[in-house]
């Protein structure tokens, strides 16, 4: 993909994308947050675990299929300002969720954060390849995809951790404030326009038409299924591994489930690493290993009965991960057309996001019939699923450094 805006000077270059990131951080925590503190809220709001986790799937679904709502407008206007009043409104939100007296109004509340979460990663993905030097549009893309997975991290770490010494209604202040902060420095990021191409095309209607069709376009639709059964496993193994953690042999409590989720963190570095390393050994190679990092990382998971096998599987899962999502982005920018490159990375977030979601549904009948060795059975299954499509669908050709 072209940069549509000059190269940044190399003493700043990465000034902008990694605001972008901390930015994009903090507003995909806010869609996860739940996840360590399912059994506190239902206290608090009176009401059962499940139907907290249920109120999870909800506020995961929606945030995944707002990225269909913008990814076409990612291509039409300013992404600052797309992100900025997407994190403004999550900041707005999350004060009112936190005041909820009852399960319902906090559900709701969630849901709408949520939806506003979206804006800022699909604004923030659409804007790096228009501002990344010649050559590092993968490095750009890489640290956007791994502040998404950080964050997805960060939400099922930061208000277990907060929990432990405060309260679950302070890790959501403690977030609003951190989204406000995040909306400001949005506005300061270089603000090029959207493509000609897309400026100048039809209604905003025909936009949202054209997206929905290169779900039909095999080379676009390999990379979707790819992340789709990626999210499936990985995210269902994650979602279940807070209730794996509150049994035995762990009996974990929620400061530790997200202190062992924030050791997820360090695997951060793998996603721009892995968007260099990309351009030199091909977007192909680097897919297909880091679905066999997420793959390792899930079987010893599924083995772990102590710390330092526990903490090794989250570490492997988590790198694997950050190292394929920029290569497989890679991947979908060579398919899709550029006046729709927005539209098509927000629309692999969509399938993604929607796919993890789903997971955390599916896989409930799964943990009641067969507990954690079926859970991590059928999430390793799904990598499995992805790993066999990269490397059967796409040509060698696509090894080939670009």
């Amino acid at each position: 993909m072209t940069a549509l805006a000059p190269p940044a000077a190399p003493a700043t270059a990465l000034r902008a994308p990694l605001t972008a990131a901390a930015a994009t951080c903090c507003a995909v925590s806010t869609v996860y947050l739940t996840q360590p503190v399912f059994p506190e809220i239902a206290a608090s709001l009176d009401t059962g675990a499940q139907s907290v986790r249920l109120a999870f799937t909800v506020t995961t679904l929606a945030y995944a299929l707002a990225f269909f709502l913008f990814g076409p407008l990612t291509d039409r206007v300013r992404t600052t300002v797309l992100g900025g009043s997407g994190a403004v409104a999550v900041a707005l939100l999350l004060p009112a969720a936190a005041a909820a007296p009852n399960l319902p109004l906090f559900a709701a509340l969630l849901t709408l954060a949520g939806i506003a979460a979206a804006a800022v990663p699909a604004a923030m993905i659409a804007l790096m390849p228009r501002i990344a030097p010649p050559g590092q549009t993968g490095l750009y893309f890489g640290l956007i995809i791994g502040a998404t997975v950080a964050g997805i991290t960060l939400g099922r770490s930061f208000t277990g951790l907060v929990a432990g010494w405060a309260g679950w209604r302070e890790g959501l202040l403690l977030l609003a404030l951190l989204n406000l902060a995040a909306a400001f420095a949005v506005t300061r990021l270089p603000a090029p326009p959207a493509p000609p191409a897309a400026a100048n095309s039809p209604g905003l209607a025909q936009a949202y038409r054209a997206a929905a069709r290169m779900t039909t376009h095999p080379p676009v639709l390999r990379p979707l299924a790819i992340g789709s059964l990626l999210f499936f496993g990985y995210l269902g193994v994650i979602t279940f591994l807070t209730y794996r953690l509150r049994g035995e042999p762990f009996g974990y409590g929620a400061g530790a489930i997200g202190a062992v989720s924030l050791a997820g963190l360090i695997g951060v570095a793998g996603a721009p690493l892995a968007g260099r390393l990309s351009s030199r050994i091909g977007a192909r190679r680097m897919v297909l290993l880091g679905l066999a990092l997420v793959a390792a990382g899930i079987g010893a998971l599924g083995v772990a009965t102590g710390p330092v096998l526990l903490t090794a599987g989250v570490l492997l899962v988590f790198l694997g991960v950050f190292s394929c999502q920029p290569a497989v982005l890679v991947l979908l920018a060579r398919a899709a057309p550029p006046e729709r490159a927005g539209a098509a990375s927000s629309l692999y977030l969509l399938v993604c996001l929607l796919a993890g979601s789903l997971s955390s549904a599916a896989l409930g009948p799964v943990w009641s019939a067969g507990g954690w060795a079926a859970v991590t059975g059928t999430g390793a299954a799904a990598v499995a699923g992805a790993l066999a499509l990269a490397f059967l669908g796409f040509p060698r050709t696509e090894e080939t450094p670009r």
